[in-house]
């Protein structure tokens, strides 16, 4: 219990604000399979809320907490220890660190109940982030009053529901049975454009996983480390570049699941880890990221309903699908996966500036960063601050913030809420309607499609959403 509680102070707490940005922990750099951390201070400006503003309404979107691997990662420790144990080898003295391997055997005991879902870690930090969010927002919930907030369904695993589930449960406290979970199913037809995963219903997506950059790098930076591990063995064990691509995500993953520090976490140089660190951020930025065209545009519908809602204020009365009215909570909390997560940062104008990820070298001035956002349990937040009666929006990720470019005349960088609305309009315009890219059928076309935006926010009546308690 000590080792993990240790673990979550080192996920939840620690922050790089006073350090180099390229001060490396293995349990950081390893893009979407790191832990969390709260994200360094790389803009200079601090998360305090600035002087004579409040923050009357906030949105986040968050990435579920740490998870046991998926069933294709999983199968692969298990091909890994079979390779290992089937070999006759010993480990050089220079090679000490790899001693460990010898007798490595994948960490997860109960394969058929636990992988793919949330591990301890996750149970803890998400509880944890609920309770933090009612520390940073005190006057936005009433005890043992209703709550709703809103998640993905994802069909391969409950854990971004269960994410949901734990939030609102350190959020709202004992009285969690009052919160209600609006599980959206991307999958319906009736869900475009409406959902927490619109690319699930839309047939033109597919994601490269950075495709040729991504290659690329791999070609470059994988070769030499895996040369530089199998000098370190003597015998018939010789591992390949695939094998080679996986120790760090076994170092944050092992660490996840056990609470303790894994030995796979000194098996890589700091040079080397930062070179897996980019092949991650290669593979977001040109997958669904800033790089991949229309596929970064999938977000859109979610983060114009954001702003609508920001527009709109506190407390608007909305019609529900059914008649009924609805008032949506001064927080609008929102759970889906990693490629939501950076389809929609892409989108929000915070890396408009940055050029191109080049796929034959690491760039010195790199403020994309996956690290930074898909980590596990990464969020993307929303504030609108109101400073002498005028409204702004800021921007987090993983509650360090980040200015859009463009538009950061307010007060802590922020930008003016009617010139963010503007520029968000532009890039609609720019990108097209989602029915549109997606080329979806006019049978199938919702009312999502004449303004590109989401409505579940709004109507909590929608029939492809079903309520799940905490």
């Amino acid at each position: 219990m000590v080792a993990l509680v240790a673990l979550v102070l080192l996920a939840t707490s620690v922050t790089l604000s006073n350090a180099s940005p390229w001060e490396l922990d293995p349990l950081r750099w390893a893009g979407g399979t790191s832990i969390y951390f709260t994200g360094p201070d790389v803009n200079n400006v601090p998360y305090e809320v600035p002087e004579g503003c409040v923050v009357d309404t906030a949105a986040f979107v968050s990435r579920h907490g740490a998870r046991f691997p998926d069933p294709g990662s999983y199968q692969g420790w298990v091909t890994l220890a079979s390779k290992i144990h089937n070999a006759s080898f010993t480990v050089s003295r220079e090679g000490s660190d790899l001693d460990f391997i010898k007798t490595w055997q994948p960490v997860v005991r109960h394969p058929t109940e636990d992988v793919a879902k949330l591990n301890l870690l996750g149970y803890q930090e998400l509880y944890d982030m609920g309770v933090g969010y009612r520390y940073r927002y005190p006057d936005f919930y009433t005890p043992n009053t209703p709550f709703v907030l809103w998640s993905n369904l994802y069909s391969a695993s409950p854990r971004v529901v269960d994410s949901a589930r734990l939030f609102t449960r350190g959020y709202m406290g004992p009285n969690s049975t009052m919160g209600s979970i609006y599980v959206l199913n991307s999958k319906d037809p009736l869900a475009i454009a409406n959902s927490l995963g619109p690319s699930d219903a839309c047939p033109t997506y597919a994601d490269t996983e950075g495709g040729n950059s991504t290659a690329t790098w791999n070609g470059i930076y994988l070769p030499p480390i895996t040369k530089r591990i199998n000098s370190l063995l003597k015998g018939n064990l010789n591992f390949t570049t695939s094998d080679v691509s996986i120790f760090p995500t076994l170092c944050t993953y092992e660490t996840a699941i056990t609470g303790k520090r894994s030995q796979w976490c000194n098996v890589f140089s700091d040079s080397e880890l930062r070179d897996f660190e980019y092949a991650q951020d290669l593979r977001y930025y040109y997958g669904h990221g800033p790089g991949s065209l229309k596929n970064s545009t999938m977000m859109l519908p979610v983060l114009n309903a954001i702003v609508k809602s920001f527009q709109n204020g506190p407390n608007k009365t909305y019609t529900n699908s059914d008649g009924t009215t609805f008032v949506p909570p001064p927080l609008l909390a929102m759970f889906a996966n990693d490629g939501q997560i950076n389809q929609l940062v892409s989108q929000t104008g915070v890396f408009d500036d940055e050029s191109p990820l080049p796929s034959t070298y690491r760039p010195k001035n790199q403020r994309y960063l996956s690290n930074r956002f898909v980590t596990m349990k990464g969020t993307v937040g929303f504030e609108r601050l109101t400073c002498s009666n005028q409204q702004y929006m800021r921007i987090t990720l993983n509650d360090a913030v980040y200015p859009v470019p463009s538009c950061k005349s307010g007060p802590g960088a922020s930008c003016p809420l009617s010139q963010y609305a503007s520029l968000i309009a532009k890039k609609n315009q720019a990108a097209g309607s989602l029915v549109e890219v997606c080329k979806i059928n006019a049978t199938q076309r919702t009312i999502s499609e004449k303004t590109n935006t989401a409505t579940f926010l709004f109507d909590l009546a929608l029939p492809f959403a079903q309520v799940v308690k905490p």
